[in-house]
């Protein structure tokens, strides 16, 4: 070994967890973009959650290309879900980081060594090593990729806000930089959750004294469709019910009566989730009416979230609602969503 590869193997070893199912099409694609990384020591590790298409002669191939500094190992499991995929990754990752990426999803060149960059910067202060740092992220849809359409179009909440803001919306990502020991305090993913695991892991994370650090450039790409969001509803209902019961039982004694209230507002009105797609559909379909209805309990739900507060508020205005629905039906055509569209 030259001194030269020896220097860059002695910075922070990164692993970065991938879990497929059928992803024949996707997953070279996302592993592809992990070793075009500029940090020089990674480890991927890829769980096959019991694929039946040929995804597994697609990591066969790619196990082969594992070399120093960008280790590469394959689990095998029969299908389980996302969430114990993970967790089957987490027992035998290495890294002194860690990190996940989706099989339809891709990085940038750079992104994990801007993570680790900026977590050097924070960690410094007195919390900072309790911190994980995001980036934002391009979303790909039907349509292909806007670069004026990202995964976080609001502000990253600041310190003081983040445990208000986490119950009403997930503003952390899975592709952040997390400390090897962030999963030793908060736990593992949840195996029953399917739909909202994120939101639940951050709710955990969030009111175990975690915080998120965000960097606004974007390093990612990632998938993105309305039309699951459609077909999931039940899914996420139940999910989101579940991890709020579980934040009310865990963090019983640590909930302000604020913050109890606003748990208990959430699963009294049902799913904001559920009401938000809700709201999505009936603009498309031109129920104006139905919709205005579906955003003021979204609002209701969810007030921290600023651009369904506008919503909400335009609805309310003579011919917001007629506003709204050309305009869900302009973004639709935009992001390639054509199902039940209404001309």
């Amino acid at each position: 070994m030259d001194n030269n590869t020896g220097t860059e193997l002695e910075q922070p070893l990164i692993s970065v967890v991938i879990a497929v199912y059928n992803g024949q099409d996707a997953v070279g694609r996302a592993i592809s973009s992990v070793l075009r990384q500029t940090h020089p020591n990674i480890e991927v590790v890829i769980v096959d959650d019991g694929s039946t298409d040929n995804t597994s002669r697609v990591l066969e191939g790619y196990e082969a290309l594992g070399r120093a500094g960008r280790e590469i190992r394959v689990l095998r499991q029969e299908h389980t879900g996302r969430a114990v995929a993970r967790n089957t990754a987490l027992e035998v990752v290495s890294g002194d980081f860690i990190t996940f990426l989706d099989a339809e999803d891709t990085l940038l060149p750079h992104h994990l060594g801007t993570l680790l960059g900026r977590y050097e910067d924070v960690a410094t202060s007195e919390s900072g090593s309790r911190t994980v740092v995001c980036a934002n992220a391009f979303l790909c849809t039907a349509g292909g990729i806007n670069a004026g359409r990202l995964r976080y179009r609001e502000k990253l909440p600041d310190v003081r806000r983040q445990r208000s803001v986490i119950l009403d919306r997930n503003f952390g990502s899975l592709y952040g930089l997390f400390p090897r020991y962030f999963f030793a305090e908060v736990g593992v993913f949840d195996p029953e959750q399917v739909c909202v695991q994120t939101w639940e892991l951050w709710l955990r994370a969030i009111y175990s004294g975690w915080r998120v650090d965000r960097v606004e450039q974007v390093t990612s790409i990632t998938w993105w469709s309305e039309d699951s969001k459609q077909k999931h509803q039940e899914c996420l209902a139940a999910g989101e019910e579940r991890a709020l019961r579980q934040t009310l039982r865990r963090f019983d004694g640590k909930l302000s009566t604020r913050e109890r209230a606003a748990v208990q507002r959430r699963l009294k009105n049902g799913s904001a989730l559920v009401a938000a797609s809700q709201a999505a559909q009936a603009l498309r379909e031109g129920r104006g009416e139905d919709a205005k209805e579906h955003l003021r309990r979204t609002a209701e739900m969810m007030p921290t979230q600023r651009r369904v507060r506008i919503k909400s508020a335009i609805a309310n205005l003579p011919g917001g609602t007629r506003w709204l629905v050309n305009r869900q039906r302009a973004e639709d055509r935009c992001v390639g969503y054509t199902t039940h569209l209404q001309c």
